[in-house]
């Protein structure tokens, strides 16, 4: 049995933490700030200082004149039973809503580069610092920092900017809470592919001059 604390994968494979914000090349990416997660069929714990960190978050960025970037989950097919297109579940949460210098991208899957133009327009504008919030840590937040690091991106995942669900075990025979799943997913965002911080601590990260 071992007592020592154990290795963060990331840092063994040679991925140090960032301590400045490249002003001009940082974005900030809201994903899923949607009904659905909200009032809809998958709702999330914690929805009332999820959505103080999402202001404050975006108060900030915008007083830094960094990009923000508004992650919309729309299916493809009508007949699905969740952000179905043109449904109440795939609307923007007020007050959580695009302001008017900021993008929407829209995604088809769980990444947010998965079957959207994210990359292409994160490159355009010159972005190559990532900081992520939103739904669900396990699944659209995972995977974009999974994707963002095979794509070359510096990330950042602010922890209290994200949220989870409850979801059943594999086996269908046991709810596992969303505390668990926050924890469980952030640590593994933390292990394998993003520096995962509190939106305090990311804010107070000096600029590059």
């Amino acid at each position: 049995m071992t007592t020592s604390m154990p290795n963060i994968f990331r840092r063994l494979s040679g991925t140090p933490d960032l301590t400045r914000l490249p002003k001009k090349k940082t974005a900030l990416l809201l994903i899923e700030f949607q009904e659905e997660h909200f009032t809809g069929a998958l709702p999330v714990e914690n929805q009332e200082a999820l959505i103080s960190a999402a202001l404050n978050a975006m108060d900030w960025a915008d007083k830094n004149k960094l990009l923000t970037v508004h992650i919309f989950h729309q299916a493809k097919s009508p007949a699905s039973l969740a952000f179905a297109p043109e449904s109440k579940g795939i609307e923007f949460h007020p007050p959580i809503l695009p302001g008017k210098k900021h993008l929407v991208q829209i995604k088809y899957a769980t990444s947010a580069f998965s079957g959207s133009s994210l990359h292409t327009t994160l490159q355009t504008e010159g972005i190559d610092t990532l900081i992520l919030g939103g739904i669900a840590t396990s699944s659209g937040i995972t995977t974009t920092a999974h994707d963002a690091r095979i794509l070359g991106y510096k990330c950042l995942v602010a922890a209290d900017l994200t949220a989870s669900r409850d979801i059943m075990s594999w086996d269908g025979s046991r709810v596992i809470p969303a505390s668990k799943m926050q924890e469980t997913a952030l640590a593994n965002i933390a292990d394998n592919y993003a520096q995962v911080l509190s939106l305090a601590d990311i804010m107070s990260l000096p600029f590059e001059k």
